[in-house]
């Protein structure tokens, strides 16, 4: 069997397929030395690594994955495309939803309220248009979360509170969602099968990292509530649903409606293949919790980073990796081991290191 995988990173989902004895076309932005796919083709040059945002190119992602797509068995999509205003939808047979349905359920105002209108809890959101509706948001919510109106991975996303100062260049138009002081959850399935809850590591916003399973201490029915959402909007394969906590009441942030950063987490705690998973449309149980964290430079140098167990996602040795790129992906139980990688890894632009 043959499939494809796309996505800014593919390497938990190709490696997966792999142990399944699959062939793995890969077409993705990162190339770490421990992807491995049979075929493959990436955006980043693999000596240098900088300036993410501006160099990765969801038009191309889609162009150098169309060679393969009429030669393998399924298509699985990972982070990174299909999830903006702007995204071309291509009427791919793909496992899981459409291109064209991850695209309307990635607009982040229209499924917050259609989901306030089935009668879900969601944070006051507004779509805004100018810098007037702006300001008054802001007035009447005295802090709230400005977000792109599309995309994943928490880029774009600001917290800004009304006594602070700020001096914005707002591309309108922009999601303003009344700010909720919660830690960050979610709740990971496959079609309306639960898999689990999980905590969310967010730093600036920005996703970057998991601990599957995590409970959050949420009043009871909301396992059933959400499984009711996944049925209620028509999705299939592995989706999320991001929220927050008020009260012990869960408040739906965003819903990712493709293969989620929890997949390596929830396949090392049920110890079972996920990717077999998804293909069969199962539940699987996650049971100790696993934790993910994805490092980033603290420096512009050439890094010397060798891959292990806990270590994952390794570029090339002496690859010359920008301040604020990521590094590296730490996965594990014990939380104190992975803190002291973290900073091994930090650390290691030095061949003497």
């Amino acid at each position: 069997m043959k499939a494809l995988v796309i996505g800014v990173n593919t390497r938990p989902v190709v490696n997966s397929l792999k142990k399944l004895n699959f062939e793995v076309y890969s077409v993705s932005h990162y190339n770490p030395v421990d992807l491995d796919a049979d075929y493959k083709k990436y955006l980043v040059n693999d000596n240098i690594h900088g300036r993410f945002t501006e160099k990765y190119s969801e038009k191309e992602i889609i162009k150098l994955s169309k060679e393969y797509v009429d030669i393998v068995d399924y298509i699985f999509i990972c982070s990174g495309v299909f999830e903006n205003s702007a995204s071309k939808t291509p009427k791919w047979d793909v496992l899981g939803n459409s291109p064209k349905r991850i695209k309307s359920i990635s607009n982040k105002y229209r499924t917050i309220k259609k989901l306030e209108n089935l009668g879900f809890n969601v944070p006051i959101t507004y779509l805004v248009n100018n810098k007037y509706t702006f300001e008054k948001c802001l007035s009447e919510l005295k802090s709230v979360v400005m977000k792109p109106v599309s995309g994943s991975g928490g880029i774009g996303v600001t917290t800004l509170h009304l006594e602070s100062e700020y001096n914005l260049n707002i591309n309108y138009p922009v999601v303003i969602q009344e700010y909720i002081p919660s830690e960050a959850y979610s709740a990971s399935f496959i079609s309306s099968n639960f898999l689990c809850f999980n905590k969310q590591l967010i730093s600036n916003n920005v996703y970057v990292g998991s601990i599957s399973p995590h409970i959050p201490k949420v009043k009871n029915g909301t396992i059933e509530d959400f499984s009711s959402l996944i049925e209620s909007l028509g999705l299939v394969g592995m989706n999320g649903i991001d929220f927050m906590v008020r009260e012990d009441i869960p408040y739906i942030i965003e819903v990712n409606p493709r293969i989620l950063g929890t997949f390596e987490t929830i396949e090392l705690s049920s110890k079972e293949s996920l990717s077999k998973a998804i293909l069969e449309n199962k539940a699987v149980v996650p049971k100790e919790p696993y934790f993910k964290k994805v490092v980033f430079s603290n420096c512009s140098n050439n890094y010397f980073i060798e891959k292990n167990e806990f270590i994952h996602d390794v570029p090339k040795k002496g690859s010359f990796i920008e301040k604020g790129e990521p590094l590296a992906t730490i996965i594990g139980k014990n939380m104190e081991k992975l803190r002291e990688l973290e900073c091994r890894i930090t650390t290691k632009h030095s061949l003497h290191l």
